[in-house]
């Protein structure tokens, strides 16, 4: 299933690229949709906290199931007084968070194709974490109020993803990076945030200060300190810092070469860069684990920057062997994201696919 929908979504990006068959564009983009819809809707027993959510679907009638926020305890509810198939839930959850991601893609990405096979391959990983998904998917909603400068708007979506995932409100600060920022900042912001990882001062912090933070923060730097889940091998430290930069560098060296920059590309660079520099600076340290998920709503720019990017090569060979070098990219993101749990809880919970219509039976931490 993680193949045929890779593929599928390369190959249409492919015609996306370099066909332009603008005639099938938006066939292409709603069959990509919907299967999106179907892959998510109708999976079983894989991704991220299955038993949490599960189990909550099937008791959220009960009164003492509210440990949610109320808007997703609400929907929860809702589904559960009509029907008892978490697959329903699940269908109208992906039917909510394709609806809200698409109308943005749509209208503001380059090449809403390759947009979507970019985010598939960076989103697999986040498969299963049904309030934050629905609460990203609706700050990605939200674009247009950013573009659009209407801040009542965009703090009432904002207040909308608070009802499922308290961590929408890091998303606020979104509506302020619609401007060009100056390449000198930029780059001293990289330098600077680069040298305070190398140089692994977070983590020489007494745990008592990421206990100030919140305690369920401390709980968790204290279990991966004790348990040494970290890379300190400072040549990795390095590699994985250039790569995470590497659309960032792109973007500064060849800014004026990039076809179509608009004020959407400025926007799209920025909340990257802000995803880039919270990622460098917390790269290995305590904390790496925990805003991983905080900073997914900045992150998703880099779905938008890349088709940027790409506008750069205008030697048809050279942009075919970007394209091709992209493809890989986000492969190896796959592939780094589904196994990092593999690695983490000891079990692979995305491999193998399991539809409802296989084995609704199947739990991939029960195998």
């Amino acid at each position: 299933m993680y193949l045929f929908t890779f593929f599928l979504l390369f190959f249409f990006a492919i015609d996306d690229v370099f066909l332009k068959k603008g005639n099938y564009k938006l066939a292409l983009i709603l069959t990509a949709i919907l299967w999106l819809i179907f892959h998510d809707g109708f999976r079983w027993g894989v991704g991220t906290d299955w038993k949490i959510y599960h189990d909550f679907f099937l008791n959220c009638l009960d009164n003492n199931t509210d440990k949610f926020e109320i808007g997703y305890n609400t929907m929860s509810k809702l589904v559960r007084a009509l029907t008892d198939h978490y697959s329903a839930f699940l269908i109208l959850h992906a039917l909510i968070v394709y609806i809200l991601i698409s109308r943005s893609i749509i209208k503001y990405a380059v090449n809403p194709l390759l947009t979507i096979f970019l985010f598939y391959c960076l989103m697999l990983g986040y498969l299963g974490m049904n309030r934050q998904y629905i609460s990203f998917a609706i700050c990605i909603f939200s674009y247009q109020f950013i573009f659009k400068r209407k801040f009542i708007y965009f703090i009432l979506c904002i207040f909308i993803a608070l009802l499922f995932h308290s961590s929408a409100l890091l998303f606020i600060f979104a509506y302020f990076l619609h401007k060009k920022l100056k390449t000198k900042y930029i780059v001293t912001l990289l330098i600077l945030f680069f040298l305070i990882s190398v140089s692994g001062i977070i983590n020489k912090l007494p745990l008592n200060i990421f206990f100030l933070l919140s305690e369920s923060i401390g709980d968790k730097a204290s279990f991966y300190k004790e348990n040494q889940f970290l890379d300190t091998n400072i040549v990795f430290t390095v590699l994985a810092l250039l790569k995470r930069s590497i659309w960032i560098i792109l973007g500064i060296i060849f800014y004026k070469q990039i076809k179509n920059r608009d004020t959407y590309f400025d926007f799209f660079f920025n909340i990257y860069l802000v995803g880039t520099l919270i990622y460098i600076l917390f790269n290995n340290t305590l904390l790496q684990i925990v805003v991983s998920r905080g900073i997914l709503y900045y992150n998703i720019g880099e779905v938008f920057l890349i088709p940027y990017i790409l506008t750069i090569f205008k030697n048809d060979i050279t942009k075919k062997l970007m394209f091709v070098l992209i493809a890989i990219y986000g492969f190896l993101t796959i592939q780094k994201s589904i196994n990092f749990y593999k690695v983490d809880l000891g079990v692979d919970i995305f491999r193998p696919y399991n539809s409802v219509f296989e084995d609704d039976t199947y739990d991939a931490m029960e195998r």
